[in-house]
């Protein structure tokens, strides 16, 4: 054989340097996965000689009741991004690899390729598994031809028994840039061929579970009429459609407002462009123009019965020094507009009664966690945003992380109830996508998607992005379980629920501790799955315990307070001594030491038995 294939460790890149252990040579590719969701991994061609027009071909995936057809599976080579310089600020152990190096990350719309003699060639696989399909294990194959011979990699998919749902719980958002999309196909902006291309990226963005769009505002055209200002929502219109369409939950509409200088207090309204009955066009300031325009939006969306998913930005990254001048702003948007609510990536705390939704930089949450769980408490909805920030120990999306630190970015969400997700860069790189970065910000930061001939291309950090926000759902979907059983045992008082955030914790300890490989997380998320197919099963029982499972406990001595509710007439056993049910309630407490830190829960009834398991952290 003149080359062979084998599976990259799930979260591992395969470089051009990349040499397999020998005992990956001729292993599967094994993914595992819930129905209604993508999975997919890494696999790497090396050979010793050159090749030449090498192409990959793919199997169904057969199972022992259902096949899954190729239609659902996408794969690709993967290309390579340039990186001449680190991320800033972030200690080495952090970095995937030294600058300068070449990072596979663009998924390729080539059919073949050519491959030299002693360079590993990374590639993509991914499959779809359909809702309608049967649990168990589904096998078949990925061969590449090249004029110089062939070989195959088998490929094994394990199903769970669970579904997915199809809405979105995690409100995302990355903003896409339209003059991009234009100036990269030689288009002209809002001409046919244009919508179809737009229309194309946007179904591509909610394929990757994205449910939140900007909407900029010059889609709104301003006519100067007799003294008065009309307003066209025309292209408005259609973008919005479009958006809805392909599954949005929100529209996001751009800022009315900018800083004259980042992190300073000074505010300038941005400026319209404006055409008279004659054809001429002018810029006019927004403060002329929103007294007119903000009514009239806010009217349009109620017409439209778009405004309870509506949202709108004042102005960019308010901090401490121009907070006051952006409140000013803020209630300005609010007087003309007071159904719309206000949303912001802020860069400080204190926005009460001047802002719906607060975005917060992952550092600054972290950082002042405090003020931002007392916003929540006090009903305003919360994110976090990424950017060139934060860097370091924290988790990001930049070309030289590993991928871990872009999923764990919504096990983050999951931990800490935070109901959404903002970054500013989907499409908005430089002069070459697939060329340098920009110097002036962290490799990666502009782009996590790229133009392809025909549309748009996924990354390896997209693939992985939709994966931790799959992660989520799985968090969520226990969770629901969770309250099923409560609703079916009577006792919806108590906050059993909780559980999923133990589970979550055991990855996410902090926000800067998380495992930095991929086999922990997707071990948890194995855990996640036998804990919801586990609760369905009888007898019903739900547990709390005082502290949680992921609070780390002193020993001195370590007293538990273990809860629960379960059927009525079911027997208790707490570490092998026996509780009293009340009602289908027990109540009791267990003390743990740093050699036994198990607390083992069984319950028995009708000759059925079960048990429930919580390990502590005691210190």
């Amino acid at each position: 054989m003149n080359f062979f294939i084998w599976p990259a460790k799930p979260g591992e890149r395969i470089y051009r340097d990349s040499i397999p252990r020998p005992e990956m040579i001729g292993k599967p590719l094994e993914l595992k996965a819930a129905r209604n969701e993508f999975e997919g991994n890494i696999f790497g061609i090396r050979s010793n000689i050159d090749l030449h027009e090498c192409r990959i071909e793919v199997s169904d995936l057969k199972g022992f009741k259902d096949t899954i057809s190729k239609d659902n599976i996408r794969y690709g080579f993967i290309g390579f991004i340039p990186v001449s310089k680190n991320t800033p600020d972030t200690p080495i152990d952090e970095i995937e690899r030294r600058a300068p190096i070449e990072v596979p990350d663009p998924i390729l719309d080539l059919d073949s390729i050519d491959i030299k003699a002693e360079n590993s060639q990374p590639c993509w696989y991914s499959v779809y598994v359909p809702k309608n399909i049967s649990s168990g294990e589904y096998r078949g194959y990925i061969r590449i031809y090249s004029r110089e011979g062939e070989a195959k990699i088998d490929v094994i998919l394990h199903v769970y028994p669970i579904t997915l749902p199809d809405e979105r719980n995690l409100y995302v958002t990355n903003w896409f840039n339209v003059d991009k999309i234009a100036s990269t196909y030689n288009i002209e902006l809002w001409s046919d061929d244009f919508w179809k291309i737009f229309e194309k990226w946007i179904k591509f963005m909610s394929k990757y579970r994205q449910n939140v769009f900007l909407v900029p505002l010059h889609t709104i055209k301003i006519i100067e009429k007799d003294g008065k200002y009309v307003f066209d929502f025309s292209i408005f219109d259609k973008y919005v459609e479009i958006l809805f369409r392909n599954g949005a939950d929100r529209i996001e509409i751009s800022h009315i407002a900018h800083y004259e200088k980042w992190g300073g207090d000074k505010i300038l309204f941005r400026d319209f462009k404006v055409k008279t009955i004659n054809g001429e066009e002018r810029n006019i300031n927004g403060s002329e123009i929103l007294p007119h325009l903000l009514p009239a939006l806010e009217k349009h969306l109620v017409e439209k019965n778009w405004i309870d998913k509506a949202m709108i930005h004042v102005c960019d990254e308010p901090t401490e020094i121009g907070i006051d001048e952006w409140k000013k702003f803020s209630s300005y948007v609010h007087r003309y507009s007071s159904k719309i609510r206000r949303i912001d990536a802020i860069e400080t705390v204190g926005f009460e009664k001047f802002l719906e939704i607060w975005v917060p930089t992952l550092n600054h949450f972290s950082d002042w966690m405090e003020n931002y769980a007392n916003a929540m408490e006090q009903g305003y909805e919360v994110w976090f945003y990424t950017c060139c920030n934060p860097k370091g120990r924290y988790p990001n999306r930049f070309l030289d992380y590993p991928l871990v630190k872009t999923r764990i970015l919504h096990w983050i969400n999951y931990a800490y109830r935070l109901k959404g997700y903002l970054h500013w860069g989907f499409n908005h790189w430089g002069e070459d996508p697939f060329g340098e970065p920009r110097a002036n910000l962290p490799p990666g930061d502009t782009h996590i998607a790229y133009p392809g001939k025909n549309g748009p291309l996924s990354s390896l950090r997209l693939e992985v992005m939709r994966d931790g926000l799959e992660d989520y759902e799985y968090l969520k979907l226990l969770e629901d379980e969770i309250k099923i059983v409560k609703r079916i045992l009577g006792r919806i008082d108590m906050p059993f629920e909780r559980r999923s955030i133990e589970i979550c914790r055991r990855i996410v300890e902090n926000i800067t501790s998380y495992p930095r490989n991929m086999e922990k997380l997707l071990e948890v998320r194995e855990e996640i799955v036998k804990e919801i197919l586990e609760i369905k099963k009888k007898p019903y029982i739900l547990v709390l315990t005082e502290p949680p499972e992921y609070r780390m406990i002193v020993e001195g001595p370590a007293m538990i307070l273990v809860k629960g509710i379960c059927e009525k007439d079911a027997q208790i056993e707490v570490n092998g001594r026996s509780v009293k049910v009340r009602d289908g309630y027990f109540a009791t407490y267990v003390f743990l030491t740093r050699r036994e830190n198990k607390i083992n829960i069984r319950i028995t009834k009708d000759g059925e038995t079960k048990i429930i398991e919580r390990i502590f952290k005691i210190i």
